[in-house]
């Protein structure tokens, strides 16, 4: 079964949907490989206007990085090749040229609300819970999610989110304008779309620009240094016992 599906609309929706339901969409290598290659289809093809990315089945949009896969990462060297190569995709998905959007179908935790974090719009399922809880790990945000989330969020909303390292109510998360619209249990996709109505009837030239003229604030050295420093401090921490004890108790519950 593969990690990933990917649909591509009539209307110019690339819906790119993590197919991992078992493992609440965990992100794997295989799953960091399409987003990076979908990332790159939806820039340079003329014809789709919007990526929306969203998670399989109900009952989570992505609980960030897969620590069965990834436990096997010890030194911040290791680390870092994994964090920095999932932080240049989410780099690239955060300037990219059309709008995006993350469909919250379930919770979103960790590197999940990274993911989430890099994209323009987030429209979520009622009821759900999101948090940075990447704190309860031993680690910080290892994709550039808290640099992100400054540049987002007003500096006190997004500092609480990262230090209370808590599964968060959605309707917080609206409250503190990290989520733009709450949907209902039914045609999610369908809600989604016609929220994303008024942008489609725009030409891919119009949105181009306004995203062009948005994103020319990310693309600087200085925030590109912070954004990567903050990887490699999560790197450092990665190594920790602190972590390795979190990972062991995390796999063993499992």
């Amino acid at each position: 079964m593969s990690s990933v599906l990917l649909e591509r609309d009539y209307d110019g929706i690339v819906w790119f949907t993590i197919n991992r339901p078992e493992k609440r969409n965990a992100i794997n290598d295989e799953v960091m490989d399409a987003l990076q290659d979908t990332i790159r289809l939806v820039e340079e093809n003329d014809k789709v206007k919007v990526l929306v990315i969203t998670g399989a089945g109900d009952q989570a949009f992505c609980s960030g990085g897969d620590l069965s896969e990834f436990h096997h990462l010890h030194t911040k060297e290791e680390a870092y090749r994994m964090l920095s190569k999932m932080g240049t995709i989410l780099y690239s998905l955060l300037t990219l040229s059309k709008p995006t959007v993350a469909l919250l179908n379930g919770m979103a935790v960790g590197g999940g609300c990274e993911l989430a974090t890099a994209c323009d719009f987030r429209y979520a399922k009622q009821g759900i819970k999101a948090g940075f809880i990447q704190g309860t790990l031993g680690i910080t945000t290892g994709w550039g999610g808290a640099s992100m989330l400054f540049e987002k969020l007003p500096y006190a909303y997004a500092l609480d989110l990262l230090l209370r390292a808590e599964r968060v109510p959605i309707e917080k998360m609206v409250e503190y304008g990290w989520v733009h619209a709450l949907l209902t249990e039914e045609n999610r996709k369908e809600q989604c779309r016609k929220l994303l109505s008024p942008y489609l009837a725009q030409s891919v030239p119009v949105l181009r620009s306004y995203k062009q003229y948005a994103v020319k604030k990310w693309k600087t050295d200085e925030f590109r240094t912070k954004f990567f420093a903050e990887i490699e401090q999560c790197a450092v921490l990665w190594e920790s016992e602190e972590h390795e004890e979190a990972v062991r108790t995390f796999l063993n519950r499992k």
